[in-house]
Formats: structure tokens, sequence, C-alpha cells
């Protein structure tokens, strides 16, 4: 959550993709970090550095997708963006069915330092991550993001760019781009931008500081104004319920299946009292068996 409000907000101010590999360097660093690092604690602190990076991917992604969207087809495609999350659960599954059971793979140096297959299966997690970060390079920023800094040339490219790239696909590359009205975002005071090229470092970087950090804070407020404060709570409540069913059964499902599996194998167990037993040959296991009291002579 807290990355999500950090990294959110300074969207708005260094960009959109440059917000998203920046969490996306951050999450896939330590990530890959914490399959190397042996003490608890160390794992704990690269995981939830991790989470971080991985807070701040969630709301911008989905900004940065939209914005590329025009507004009737933008639910079909931002649900189509919401099917990865699945696809990615199954990727982790199967990558952890198919490495976690095989102990061999770890390996060992000295006494101290043990590298075993789980470890691998954190490494093999990463691998998505570092993938997007070299797709992302390829990507090019939010027109709507240029358009709120000025830079009114860069972004009518790359909408151009798509708008060729659209009407190719449908048949028609003899379609001419153009525009017939646009509502140009607010730009950022150009009051701060003078003061933040003017006077020592020292007063540089502390005028930028206080204006990324201020904001940030505005756009946080921005959401509670009476404008959009009931749209803010409704999805609210709508993500604390999706991330309360989705973590909870999480946590939930592994203590119920190892509880139906403990009983499965319990109620499978076989009870054997003052057994006398002789001269024979045992070929198969006796696993899930009691034997109490029994006697047994010259068995094999």
């Amino acid at each position: 959550m807290l990355g999500a409000v950090l990294w959110g907000g300074l969207a708005d101010k260094l960009g959109r993709k440059q917000c998203l590999i920046i969490s996306l360097s951050i999450n896939a660093a330590f990530a890959f970090l914490s399959s190397f690092v042996q003490g608890y604690g160390f794992f704990l602190f690269c995981r939830l550095i991790s989470g971080f990076g991985i807070g701040g991917t969630l709301p911008i992604v989905f900004a940065y997708f939209s914005e590329f969207l025009s507004r009737e087809k933008r639910g079909e495609h931002l649900s189509w963006l919401c099917m990865f999350w699945m696809i990615g659960g199954l990727y982790a599954s199967i990558m952890a069915w198919s490495i976690i059971p095989h102990y061999g793979w770890g390996f060992s140096m000295g006494t101290n330092y043990h590298f075993h297959s789980w470890r691998v299966f954190v490494v093999v997690c990463s691998l998505p991550c570092i993938a997007s970060l070299v797709a992302l390079k390829f990507m090019p920023e939010s027109p709507r993001f240029l358009l709120e800094i000025g830079k009114h040339d860069e972004a009518w490219m790359i909408l151009k760019q798509v708008h060729d790239t659209n009407m190719r696909a449908k048949g028609e590359p003899e379609r001419v781009f153009t525009v017939a009205n646009i509502k140009t975002p607010k730009q950022v005071d150009e009051f701060i931008e003078i003061q933040s090229s003017t006077g020592t470092w020292y007063q540089r970087s502390l005028v930028r500081f206080t204006t990324t950090f201020k904001q940030v804070l505005d756009n946080i407020l921005y959401c509670l104004t009476a404008q959009y404060r009931m749209n803010t709570l409704f999805l609210a409540i709508v993500w604390f319920t999706m991330a309360l069913s989705y973590y909870g059964l999480i946590v939930w499902f592994p203590d119920m299946i190892r509880y139906y599996q403990e009983e499965a194998y319990k109620s499978r167990e076989k009870n054997f009292h003052n057994e006398e037993v002789k001269h024979f040959t045992f070929n198969f296991t006796l696993e899930n068996q009691v034997h109490k009291n029994g006697t047994y002579f010259n068995d094999k």
C-alpha cells in the first residue's frame, strides 16, 4: 500500500514509464537477492522492499496502459490486462510444483551457506519481472503525461504512431492522423520550474524534493475532494475486499489442504493388536500401519 501511494504519486511527476521501470527494478533486484540471503531477518527485509516495488507497479501499469486506449475500448482491454494476474499465478504454481520437490537442485558451500531448490524457485519467479523491464525499454512514454509536462510534439508523435499501427492492422494504411480537439491537462507551475533551475545544488535539490512531495500529497488529497470522494470510497472498498479475499484465501487454503490430507491419511490407517507373525516375508510397505503388542518370529 505504501508503494502504491508513493509510486502512484511520483508517476505524475516523473512519468509513468520511468516510475514503472524503477518499481520493477526494485522488485526484481530484491526478489533476486532474497534467494541468496541466509538469515531470516535479511530475507524478510528483502521481501519487504520487493513488495514495496510491487505496490508501485499495480496502480501505474493500469494508468499507463489505459492512457493508450480509447474510451470505448478501455474496459475490454483492461480486463485482458487483469487476466495476466491469473497467468502469473499459474506460472508460479507450475514452477513451484516443478522445482521445489527436486531437493538435489541445491548446493552447499561449507556449513553456513545452503542454496536449496526453493531458492531456485524464487529466482525463476523474478524472471518475468526482468523480462518486463527489457520490454519497457521499447515502449513509449504515456502521451497524457507528455501533454501534462508540455511536451506536445512528443505526445503527437506517439499518438500518430499508435494511429498508424492501428490503421495498418485494419487494412487502411492511407488514413491520415488528425485531431479535432484535445483537452490539455494542467501543467506544472512554471515558477517552480524556474526555482528548481537556479541557486545552489542544495537549494535546487530542496526545491525539487519539496515540489515532488507536495505534488504527491496533492494527488492524494485531490482524491478526497467532494467531486471524487465517493468514487474514491467505493474503489477503496472494492480493492479492500478483493485483497482481503485473495490474500486471505492464499493464507487459508494451504492450511485447509494440509488438514484434509492429514484426515485422509488417518482414515487409511490400519491397526493391529496382539498379532503373531511367523516365517513371513514383508515385500510391501508398512506405512500408515500401527502394530501393538505383536510377536514376530523369523520374519523378513
